[in-house]
């Protein structure tokens, strides 16, 4: 996916600053997202990143610093971009007692939406909660579904920058995944700009080309994901790694190191399969082919100290 960077950032904010009492949550962020594909927003626990995406959605005020959201500024051009937003932030509340179809029917009136019926079974669709789903009263869903209901509730206008905290909460693997392409898709033609929060480094090495790293409230890197860090490597252990070497030099593989356990190579996320099919297509067969860190991991603890298993 490649973003479509604009001459006019679909997000600028200059000097954003929040404070609760002595906290600082947000500290003289100064950033601009391109519009057009998804920016990844990672940092450890109380780095501020809710709170810098609360603040871009208008749930809640900043101390100091300006905020330009689809080019529009003040209050009066904020609040007309915001009605071409969708925000899913922290966890999703609805009417409990109602179903998923009819909680979306109700927020739809509330938002002005003009889709109707066709919009409300579109969305429902695009997060798997068609069908039985549909029917049930929100207090009965899984976690899960509450979530999808929440990205279905964040779509409603087909908004132009969605903002989505945390949106794989709660979802199995094969959730994981279907949200994954989700989001891609909803970005995928760079007329939506999607910024996502995310403590799973894969999820935005799969997903964004840009990422903001945040740490005790102040914007520590944004730029490509691409140039964080060290390339992204696979741990290899072959029946006869001395071979395996040789045969993936040949064929253009970068042999990070070689001990008695196996190899280290390094890899683009996506193409560990090639590995395999060079040595195979020579009589060299993987024993064990497993991910190690990679660009994303390396860059985060560089620019954060924090391990990856810190971040929130």
């Amino acid at each position: 996916m490649t973003a479509n960077v604009a001459a006019t950032p679909a997000v600028a904010v200059s000097g954003l600053t929040k404070h609760f009492g002595r906290v600082r949550a947000v500290d003289d962020v100064t950033l601009d997202i391109p519009a057009g594909g998804v920016y990844g927003l990672l940092g450890p626990n109380g780095s501020g990143k809710t709170t810098l995406l609360a603040m871009l959605a208008g749930f809640i005020r900043p101390t100091a610093g300006a905020i330009t959201l689809l080019g529009q500024t003040g209050p009066a051009g904020q609040q007309a971009a915001r009605r071409q937003m969708g925000a899913l932030i922290e966890r999703p509340t609805f009417w409990p007692y109602l179903s998923c179809r009819d909680n979306l029917k109700c927020l739809q009136g509330i938002y002005a939406s003009d889709g109707g019926d066709t919009e409300i079974a579109d969305l429902l669709a695009t997060v798997n909660l068609d069908g039985d789903a549909a029917q049930r009263k929100f207090r009965a869903c899984s976690t899960g579904m509450k979530q999808r209901l929440g990205i279905a509730a964040a779509l409603l206008g087909s908004p132009s920058l969605l903002i989505l905290d945390e949106p794989t909460n709660g979802l199995d693997p094969a959730g994981i995944v279907e949200v994954r392409q989700l989001i891609r898709t909803l970005a995928g033609d760079g007329r939506r700009t999607v910024i996502l929060a995310s403590h799973l480094l894969n999820e935005v090495e799969q997903v964004c080309d840009l990422v903001g790293v945040m740490a005790r409230g102040r914007l520590r890197y944004s730029g490509p994901v691409s140039a964080m860090g060290a390339p992204a490597q696979v741990f290899v252990r072959t029946t006869d790694d001395d071979r395996a070497v040789a045969l993936l030099r040949s064929a253009g593989w970068d042999i990070a190191a070689q001990s008695g356990d196996g190899l280290e190579i390094a890899a683009t996320p996506g193409r560990e399969w090639e590995i395999s099919r060079d040595l195979a297509g020579a009589g060299v067969y993987i024993a064990e082919l497993r991910a190690m860190g990679g660009a994303l991991e390396a860059g985060f603890m560089e620019v954060t100290g924090e391990p990856e298993g810190d971040t929130p």
